[in-house]
């Protein structure tokens, strides 16, 4: 059951897959930037490569992570630093989702057979509402594959109507 777990956290799941719904945008955690190159150098005023105490003040996120990011203390935060604070958070962030992703479903798993029946997805309002189109196999149980499958396919579709 573990990679299931894997699986919704690597979709991006973790904060609505089971219980109450997704967490506002603030709460989600680290979010990725879309040019990452290009918004590290948009804070490098004096474009010396490093964003220093200073440059940071204008990004209330890297002053307040700062100390955290400036791996060898020289008072200076360099791409590569922030990039390995970044990449470090996320691991965190995503180990975090995973728990609590894990902790949720066992608790709605009420028997402990590792499916969420109708009744059990009561607990989870998200798979409540859509638990005859998540049970693909109509035997009346979710089970995490099924949830992964339907949470990919929705996503999937998503993307495609934003296009």
């Amino acid at each position: 059951m573990n990679k299931y777990f894997t699986m919704l956290l690597a979709l991006g799941l973790s904060g609505a897959v089971i219980g109450a719904e997704p967490p506002a945008k603030a709460e989600r955690g680290p979010q990725p930037c879309v040019d990452k190159k290009q918004h590290f150098q948009k804070l490098d005023l004096d474009k010396n490569g490093a964003i220093s105490r200073e440059e940071a003040k204008a990004y209330p996120r890297m002053e307040k992570d700062f100390e955290a990011m400036d791996a060898d203390k020289d008072g200076q935060v360099t791409e590569t630093e922030s990039r390995d604070f970044a990449k470090t958070r996320m691991e965190q962030y995503r180990e975090k989702a995973k728990t609590e992703a894990k902790a949720r479903w066992d608790k709605a798993d009420a028997n402990g057979d590792g499916m969420l029946s109708r009744e059990e997805a009561k607990a989870s309002p998200h798979v409540a509402k859509h638990f005859d189109a998540m049970d693909a196999d109509k035997n009346g149980q979710v089970s995490t594959q099924e949830l992964a499958d339907y949470m990919k396919s929705h996503r999937s579709r998503e993307r495609g109507s934003r296009g």
